[in-house]
């Protein structure tokens, strides 16, 4: 649903009245997956989301209150483990989603820092970030959800799913025929061999499913994680491509040192990593696809990744792991 700014306000007032909070500026961030504001209230600073993608492509999910409750479930028990994540903020009912005007809400305590940046990324942020991920997955692997969690699936289907998202943009021009192909090949590939690699705890279970650069605060030298609202069921291997994308490759040793200090990688993970890297391309292809704000960086990209990175996949040739 697209907002006019003068009914996001108004919404974000309406939204704020279920909360016992007493806000004295709302001010609007952004809208992707959700439509987002900055809340100030005496000695508190909150984040408010409606749930309501700019895009259908950003998600459907958001339309049921089961899926958003499990998100912030899922941040309520990293908390209790002291993962630096934003801590969700129940309303006066005690419940984690509210409504208004017909859509899903929730409020989050703000996490303080500055978005992290290739300029601000070093030995130790790296050497952090290995840490938090490593933490973040050993934590689902034990965490036994409660009943009625429900989040969506990373899987062969989604992977697919994306792709074929992608075949609009075939016909009109935007992506190459043997573009799309070298992408359809190294997903047949990278399915193939994650047949052969059981869902186990060791493997499966909880992604934040989103860790972009953008994603992680740089806080006095510490690290923070926000924006779980793509969480989902998935191979961790999809969390850990989409962030060494994020990561010079020089530092990936050292992410990876301090990952499997609480998470170990099976034998030919290299090849893993580097297929899931690029499923995760094609799944940000099929969120911009549609997205009149991403067709410049959409045209360019598709390019990009599927010459430079899919076709060197399918040739299994490494290119991280040299």
């Amino acid at each position: 649903m697209l907002f006019s700014p003068t009914h996001r306000l108004e919404t974000a007032y309406r939204a704020l009245k279920e909360y016992e909070i007493q806000p004295v500026l709302i001010a609007f961030l952004q809208h992707s997956e959700n439509v987002t504001f900055r809340v100030e209230a005496p000695g508190e600073t909150f984040l408010l989301r409606l749930h309501s993608p700019r895009t259908k492509a950003f998600g459907q999910e958001n339309s049921d209150s089961r899926v958003i409750e499990s998100e912030l479930l899922w941040l309520e028990a990293l908390r209790r483990e002291d993962l630096p994540v934003p801590p969700p903020i129940p309303n006066k009912a005690g419940k984690y989603v509210s409504q208004a005007g017909g859509i899903n809400l929730t409020l989050l305590g703000w996490q303080e820092g500055e978005l992290m940046t290739r300029d601000a990324e070093s030995p130790e942020t790296a050497a952090q970030i290995g840490t938090l991920v490593g933490r973040l997955h050993a934590h689902a692997r034990q965490w036994t959800p409660p009943a009625g969690f429900l989040r969506p699936l990373r899987d062969a289907s989604y992977f697919q799913s994306a792709l074929a998202a992608l075949l609009p943009a075939v016909q009109d021009g935007r992506i190459a025929p043997g573009d799309y192909q070298t992408l359809q090949t190294s997903l047949g590939f990278l399915q193939e061999e994650t047949q052969s690699l059981p869902r186990t705890p060791q493997t499966w279970g909880l992604l934040h499913g989103d860790l972009h650069r953008g994603n992680f605060l740089l806080d006095e030298g510490k690290i923070r994680l926000i924006d779980f609202s793509m969480c989902a069921f998935g191979h961790f291997f999809y969390d850990l491509a989409t962030c060494l994308s994020n990561i010079r490759q020089p530092f990936h040793p050292i992410f990876l040192q301090n990952y499997t200090q609480f998470m170990p990688l099976p034998e030919g993970y290299e090849r893993l990593l580097e297929g899931y890297f690029v499923a995760s391309y094609i799944a940000t292809f099929s969120l911009w696809v549609e997205d009149a704000q991403s067709q410049e960086a959409f045209v360019q990209r598709v390019s990009y990744i599927a010459r430079e990175y899919a076709a060197r996949f399918n040739r299994d040739e490494r290119f991280w792991f040299t």
